[in-house]
Parts: structure tokens; sequence; C-alpha cells
């Protein structure tokens, strides 16, 4: 500090101090790190975008219940003896045994009653891998539950010519260009179905087949790739 002669004081001149900002308050937006499906784990279907709360809920829900009670037909000869006969699919891989009567029961996703039970064919053996539920013969898109929004998308196999036996329908072959059918067999119907898979799968938990179905007007196949695993 200078002193003038006149004994005046002259104000020191100090570099200000940088000033500190006030810690934020303002909430963190959580990191959300999917975990990929695996039936032998606690089922977490979080971080899927679109879907709320309830629908996860409900969603992990009817995953649980088909888990529990799926083993059940483990083996092809008990589905047999309580009416489940394949509709002779298994060249593609995935034999579908269905339950024609349990689609005009009053029940819907049902695990205790599966519509139709999936065995997956390798090496000649016949392996229990999905569920696929079926709402009630003569129901349409319009008429899906609301399960579990974006995690499950229903599909129909409208393409497809089954003999007319009413407990086992084979298919015979798909449907000509004008949707026709052969004498003796008749065009599957427009009924929802929804799979609900028991084991790892490279399109998430509720995935359809890679082959063939339809789906709602303007969706294509949905491959949840954030609950995906590889079996």
């Amino acid at each position: 500090m200078l002193v003038p002669l006149d004994n005046t004081t002259v104000p020191t001149h100090t570099t200000p101090r940088p000033t500190t900002a006030p810690p934020t308050t303002a909430p963190r937006t959580p990191v959300c790190s999917p975990k990929p499906y695996d039936p032998a784990k606690p089922i977490d279907l979080s971080c899927s975008p679109g879907v709320t709360a309830a629908q996860q809920a409900r969603a992990e829900q009817l995953i649980r219940d088909t888990l529990r009670d799926l083993p059940h037909y483990a083996n092809t000869g008990t589905a047999f003896a309580e009416g489940y006969r394949s509709i002779g699919d298994s060249i593609t891989g995935d034999e579908h045994y269905v339950k024609w009567a349990y689609l005009s029961d009053g029940r819907i996703l049902d695990s205790k009653h599966p519509e139709s039970l999936v065995y997956e064919m390798r090496n000649g053996r016949k392996t229990l891998v999905a569920a696929m539920y079926m709402l009630e013969l003569g129901s349409t898109f319009a008429d899906v539950p609301d399960v579990g929004g974006a995690l499950t998308q229903w599909h129909v196999h409208r393409d497809l010519c089954l003999t007319d036996d009413p407990e086992q329908k084979i298919i015979l072959r798909f449907t000509a260009s004008d949707g026709s059918c052969p004498s003796g067999t008749s065009q599957a119907s427009n009924t929802p179905m929804l799979h609900v898979w028991t084991v790892p799968n490279p399109c998430g938990p509720f995935a359809s087949l890679e082959f063939g179905g339809q789906f709602p007007e303007g969706e294509t196949r949905s491959c949840d790739h954030r609950n995906a695993s590889v079996p």
C-alpha cells in the first residue's frame, strides 16, 4: 500500500476471489441399464421406451405365471392326454400344439390353460419353449387387451389353410392369392395370439416367430433388443 505525503489512505488493489456457483438442486436423470431376459433370474423389463409402470408390471406378471405353470406340459404325452394336438408344423423347427376347445372357453391369458404350447424340434427331441396365448375365436386386433403396451406385440396367421377336424387342425398349405383354401380345409381365422417364451430369445420374451404372421396395420415384426438374450 502506498502512503501519500498528506497521510491520506489509498485503497489497496487486490485480485478478486473467484465466485463459486451454488450447488444445483435439479434432479438427475437416472441412467437405465436394460437387463437381458433370463428366465432363471428375477423378471425385470424396465428401460422399455413408451411402456408405463402398469404395463411393465402386467407383462412381468404374465411371464412369471407362465414360467410357473408351463413346465406341467414339458412332456408332449401330458399335453396330448389333456387334449392338445399338433398342427403339423414341426418342419419349421417350432411345433405348435393347440387345444382348440380353449379358444371358446371364456378364458384368456390363463397360464394354467394356455391355448397353445410351442415345442422346439432339435436333434429329434421336442423341448417346451413357449406358450402361445390366443384370444377367443372371432376376436380381432380391436379386442386385444393391453398387457404390456409396446412390449407385447400380438399377431395373426390368416394366410394358412387348416384341415376341418375340430380337435386336430393340421396346416395343409398357405392360402391361394385370392385367400381361398382347398376343399376340406378352411382359412385360419384372424384370432390374435401372443407368445411368451420360457427360454432366452434373441428378440425378447414376447417375440413372434421369424417366419409368417401378420401384425396390426402399420406394424412390422418387432424385435425387443433391450430385453433380448441369446438362447
